[in-house]
């Protein structure tokens, strides 16, 4: 390197010539220079450390023209792959990326049901180690494993603080040491609905988009924010909880410690808690929905409850943010049909030219926080690499 150049514009270039081949790919050295303004001979040099570092390869030569043909230059997208997991209160998906967070194979397992943490690890760590063996993912090919689990999570310390009460001891633990420990790669760990926001950013219906909501309306119930490009974490990694919003003066008196008592009136384990104490019955969330679909008094009912509640909690949230868009996910949004238009009808009754906002189903689904937490994951381990260069992720 250089010694007239500072270290700081040298990394600035080389992030810049990296994210130009890998947005372009193949690119010859002069196109290099031409779509970034950078002088030919530093690309050369440039160049040369990302081929030393075999994130890019030679192949092929320009075509057509006069003169000298050049060598072109691929990004090795293959380089390196990395293992997402996202941890459910039913299910746990996992996933395989690559270094542009491509998923490359994905798979999904029941959530255990065991006692303990240690039982759980156990299990966990497992399932990883054979979906690694199963897609012949070598140790040296492994570059960084990315979790995104329920709860308040301390992103930049990989410790989830305060866990689901749909996992077992799932609070003070530093989960990406543990998993780090066993695995040797570096494990980035983030809140699942988080996650997902980032990949509904990436791959979704945030894309471009510099304010917005994501609510998971899951086994639980979270939600995510972007403003103005940055996503909030808040002061203590808490934003986004509002599982424990209420809504009138006699929710005070309750103790919702255990579940929140926005949780309990619009989530699938509250509206299976409410049909139990209203009919005696214990059902899942799903099976209430087929109910309310024949037509079931109690069941149409508690979904009624359900889009009450969510008006209210995202007319709340729209007069705080103002965001640009708010998108619904989570495994009871399968029944939306449901629900969404009598949210919707509130939503447009409530709010005024510059608030009114279109309630939209997650495309993505279940792949949202593969991808975010594969971005996020990525962006530890390989900084130079830019997959949304105008919003703040960590």
């Amino acid at each position: 390197m250089s010694p007239n150049v500072p270290n700081t514009l040298r990394l600035m270039n080389k992030s810049l010539v990296l994210n130009v081949i890998r947005e372009h790919t193949p690119l010859s050295r002069a196109q290099i220079a031409k779509i970034s303004g950078i002088t030919k001979a530093t690309i050369s040099e440039i160049v040369t450390e990302l081929l030393d570092e075999k994130i890019i390869y030679e192949s092929g030569m320009t075509e057509g023209g006069l003169g000298r043909k050049g060598v072109m230059v691929n990004f090795d997208a293959n380089h390196g792959v990395g293992v997402g997991i996202d941890l459910g209160g039913t299910k746990i998906s996992l996933s395989l990326f690559n270094l542009n967070a491509e998923l490359l194979a994905t798979a999904q397992t029941e959530t255990y049901k065991v006692a303990t943490r240690a039982e759980f690890l156990q299990h966990f760590n497992h399932a990883i180690r054979q979906f690694l063996n199963k897609h012949a993912v070598s140790a040296d090919k492994l570059k960084v494993i990315g979790i995104a689990t329920p709860g308040i999570v301390d992103y930049h310390h990989g410790i989830v603080l305060e866990g689901s009460p749909n996992l077992p001891e799932w609070e003070n633990i530093p989960l990406a040491d543990e998993v780090s420990a066993v695995f040797k790669v570096p494990v980035v760990l983030e809140n699942d609905i988080r996650s997902a926001l980032i990949g509904e950013m990436w791959r979704g219906k945030c894309q471009k988009v510099h304010s917005a909501a994501l609510i998971g309306v899951g086994t639980g119930l979270g939600a995510a924010l972007l403003m103005d490009g940055k996503i909030i974490r808040g002061a203590n990694n808490a934003a986004g909880e509002i599982g424990y919003m209420m809504f009138s003066r006699e929710h005070l008196s309750h103790n919702w410690r255990n579940k929140g008592c926005f949780e309990v009136h619009a989530s699938g384990s509250g509206i299976s808690q409410r049909y139990q104490e209203l009919s005696g019955k214990t059902l899942s969330a799903e099976a209430i929905a087929k109910l309310a679909n024949q037509g079931d008094t109690l069941a149409e009912s508690l979904f009624r409850e359900l889009a009450d509640y969510l008006a209210i909690g995202i007319l709340n949230i729209v007069a705080i943010a103002n965001p640009e868009k708010i998108i619904l996910t989570g495994g009871v949004t399968q029944s939306a049909p449901q629900f969404l238009p009598y949210i919707q009808a509130h939503i447009n009754q409530h709010t005024f030219s510059q608030t009114l906002i279109q309630i939209e189903q997650s495309e993505l689904g279940t792949q949202a926080p593969l991808y975010g937490i594969a971005v996020l994951a990525l962006n530890q381990v390989y900084p130079s690499i830019q997959f949304m260069s105008d919003a703040q992720l960590s």
